[in-house]
């Protein structure tokens, strides 16, 4: 599972999301699943998600 971190706007407002899925393409769509009115959605990073019981 990976992270990922987006920026939305919304009418000028912008903050920031994080998502959790297994790729970038996933994770953009439940980011405009959640935000359906934003204007832009940019992906600033990604990272791995470690489990312990992996371990």
């Amino acid at each position: 599972m990976n992270r990922y971190h987006f920026n939305v706007t919304i009418n000028g407002v912008k903050f920031r999301v994080n998502v959790n899925a297994n790729n970038s393409v996933s994770a953009y769509g439940k980011v405009k699943r959640t935000y359906p009115m934003a204007t832009t959605i940019t992906l600033i990073r990604a990272e791995k998600v470690w489990n312990r019981s992996m371990l």
